[in-house]
């Protein structure tokens, strides 16, 4: 019978904690192991921790010391002894068929290579409240995922024990750049590139915004302006700061990557994100090979209105 573990990173998390774990706890298919790494709370957050210890067995662990959000997602990873492992918030809720409905997809699989499933969110507010939901269609392959932002939520994802030994792996030994992207950037995008990364239609848990998540607050109940200022743009696919980590990923495994495309596709974006002006990078992505001349031209037309909204509001630009 396989295992199923929950990985999860806490910091000063009372304030929504016990809905999250109750959630967690209340599935059609119970987890097999709860894992915390509490990032050294000032809050109850440990004391909290303690009480599903010894209700539910529900292990956990602090640092000594703040590891940051990154590095401690990746030490519950390591600390995970399932053959499938779920990532976890600590301000959401779980819809009550969601491990089950990860697990159904994931397990069809050889679980000899690396995969990542992802699934769809409600957006809640402090109090509960549905504020939006993001929508999407079934899709599999790395266009699907390094195509769609939206799609590496880390909360929304059950990986694989090969995955996760591989994400291990390269934090361990390529630290200087699997640490310059977000923890589940990692995730998705290795899985795209090494292995088999599908994403689901479903929505499977509710993802609150407040005023304390890492992430800005839900950009839908922001004024045009605001939205303008607060998140690198609000349009999908464009030039900006989020393909960073693509140009990450292609030093991490540009030496292993078989698929031709791929590989085009990102030594194109890497070419593009060096050139020195947006003018430049303009011109490498209307010449680039690898994406159809229609997505091109409205990839251009996108980032040219974002990039003067951004300037208009004084929003710094790449």
């Amino acid at each position: 019978m396989n295992k199923i573990s929950i990985a999860i990173a806490t910091y000063n998390g009372e304030r929504f904690l016990r809905e999250q774990l109750d959630s967690l706890y209340t599935q059609t298919h119970i987890p097999d192991e709860v894992v915390v790494c509490d990032d050294h709370s000032s809050d109850n957050t440990v004391s909290i921790l303690e009480q599903y210890h010894q209700k539910y067995g529900l292990q956990y662990y602090v640092n000594e010391k703040s590891l940051g959000c990154n590095r401690n997602f990746i030490k519950a990873f390591g600390l995970c002894t399932g053959d499938f492992v779920c990532i976890c918030d600590q301000d959401d809720i779980w819809l009550p068929n969601k491990i089950e409905t990860l697990y159904s997809k994931i397990s069809s699989f050889d679980n000899s290579t690396p995969i990542a499933i992802s699934s769809l969110r409600y957006d809640i507010d402090a109090t509960g409240n549905i504020i939006g939901q993001v929508d999407g269609k079934l899709s599999e392959g790395w266009r699907s995922t390094l195509l769609t932002y939206s799609r590496s939520q880390g909360c929304t994802m059950i990986m694989n024990r090969c995955l996760v030994d591989l994400i291990l792996s390269i934090t361990q030994n390529r630290s200087e750049l699997a640490y310059q992207m977000y923890y589940d950037e990692l995730v998705a995008y290795t899985a795209a590139i090494k292995g088999i990364k599908i994403n689901l239609p479903d929505k499977l848990m509710y993802y609150r915004h407040h005023d304390k998540n890492i992430v800005d607050p839900y950009v839908g109940k922001l004024s045009f302006k605001d939205k303008v200022k607060r998140v690198p743009t609000f349009y999908g696919f464009t030039i900006d700061e989020r393909l960073i980590p693509l140009c990450i990923i292609n030093q991490l495994f540009k030496d292993e990557i078989e698929d031709e495309e791929l590989k085009l596709f990102l030594e194109e974006i890497s070419s593009m994100m060096q050139q020195p002006t947006t003018w430049d990078k303009f011109g490498a992505l209307i010449r680039m090979r690898s994406l159809p001349l229609r997505q091109r031209i409205s990839i251009f037309f996108k980032s040219l209105t974002s990039i003067t909204l951004k300037k208009l509001y004084h929003y710094p630009t790449i």
